[in-house]
């Protein structure tokens, strides 16, 4: 298990990191496997739907801010398959997306395929800031993990943001409270949370806020989602002790988030920011403005 280290911001990232040249050996080998693969990703409609919810959910924290502006523009980083662009899309906002490649989004999304630039993310971001184009919203989801320089990526994303501008991130949240039990208690033999080369920084609240404020973004909310690894204290669907139980445990999650969503997004995003609090849920999102 490669081993981690907790940096000056309080969260953790890989004590070995691999260089650019690793990195984009790894990501070329990765991108024509998925390119040259006979099938892609197959969504079902409760799925798709959560995807929507999502965007909704982490939107609406951000909404009032843009509210009587005339078709706003928004960036997303790392736009994978493209849900993201779509949604703001058809809300009439300029959208662009930058990704390593199009495969996602021409399969889930082709609608959008043509305001994505592909290829390295940080040579098309320095693109963007030699322009002198700005953007209101910036997304970037499950990006922050990924990249050498997560402090140097936010800080170009303040230079193209607009004064109002906000930045919206998502990352797992790692080394949370319910890994540690799972962990001490032996429902699990390892940190299995740790993937190299694909995360090379394992985040919790504090680091994420810490790193934004480094780079000059402040704090607006931070929320989790549904604490899937809760499922780890049970042997009857510990999918990281029987990977075969894992299916069935991500449809649990996805039935439930979908149906707190259509009770009221606003009181979801309350018991998200609760549970942020408290160190659980599997990911976190982080708001932050100019």
């Amino acid at each position: 298990m490669p081993q981690v280290i907790k940096n000056k911001f309080d969260y953790f990232e890989l004590k070995k990191k691999p260089s650019v040249e690793e990195l984009k050996k790894y990501y070329s080998e990765k991108y024509y496997q998925e390119n040259n693969a006979t099938y892609g990703q197959e969504y079902t409609p409760d799925e798709i739907k959560f995807f929507s919810n999502k965007i909704v959910q982490k939107y609406s924290l951000v909404k009032e801010r843009f509210s009587g502006k005339a078709n706003p523009d928004m960036l997303d980083i790392g736009c994978g398959e493209g849900f993201t662009l779509k949604y703001f899309s058809d809300m009439n906002w300029n959208v662009t997306g930058l990704d390593y490649s199009s495969f996602g989004c021409k399969r889930h999304n082709p609608e959008v395929l043509e305001k994505i630039t592909t290829g390295d993310i940080f040579a098309n971001l320095e693109e963007i800031v030699k322009s002198g184009r700005k953007f209101d919203l910036i997304w970037l989801d499950n990006v922050l993990e990924h990249v050498l320089e997560p402090h140097l990526l936010l800080t170009m994303c303040r230079e193209i943001g607009r004064d109002n501008s906000a930045v919206i991130i998502e990352v797992p949240n790692d080394f949370s409270k319910i890994q540690s039990l799972a962990l001490q208690k032996g429902y699990i033999d390892n940190e299995f949370w740790i993937v190299s080369p694909d995360h090379i920084s394992y985040f919790n609240a504090e680091g994420l806020e810490n790193l934004c404020q480094s780079a000059g973004w402040k704090k607006i909310k931070i929320i989790s989602d549904y604490p899937i690894e809760v499922n780890l204290l049970n042997d009857d669907c510990n999918y990281i002790k029987d990977s075969k139980k894992g299916k069935n445990t991500h449809f649990q999650r996805i039935e439930f988030e979908n149906l707190l969503h259509e009770i009221s997004v606003e009181k979801t995003n309350k018991l998200f920011e609760a549970l942020a609090e408290l160190g659980m849920g599997r990911s976190l999102t982080g708001v932050f403005i100019k």
